[in-house]
């Protein structure tokens, strides 16, 4: 099965689906920051690509990383462009712990890097 990037749609389900395992600080947090999702400009690998932003709080986003398949946190610019790439798996609700007071905010996991050739 050849992988190819998920669409709005299918990633309101996985926000469905995520929002039923949310505690009541998570929905809060989530119906504060929700936004209709939409497509966004990713840089993934030095190609231009698309993630699907659900959520915005300032200048930073959660957004739909199908690649991995999971929710990541990054900051975004004024032309609507997921600025860093992370390669979190997270569930919807570690997400949004990370706009929760006294959450942790998750471990951020960078994008792959070539190994140094020794």
């Amino acid at each position: 099965m050849k992988w190819r990037p998920a669409t709005v749609e299918e990633v309101k389900k996985i926000v469905q689906d995520g929002l039923a395992e949310c505690d009541d600080e998570q929905l809060v947090a989530f119906k504060s920051y929700a936004v209709e999702p939409y497509v966004a400009p990713i840089l993934r690998y030095g190609a231009m690509e698309i993630a699907i932003v659900v959520a915005r709080r300032g200048d930073e986003v959660i957004y739909w990383e199908d690649v991995e398949g999971g929710f990541n946190l990054s900051p975004v610019g004024t032309d609507e462009r997921i600025l860093e790439h992370w390669c979190n798996q997270d569930e919807l609700r570690f997400a949004l712990n990370a706009w929760i007071e006294g959450r942790a905010r998750t471990v951020r996991l960078g994008p792959a890097k070539p190994l140094k050739s020794h």
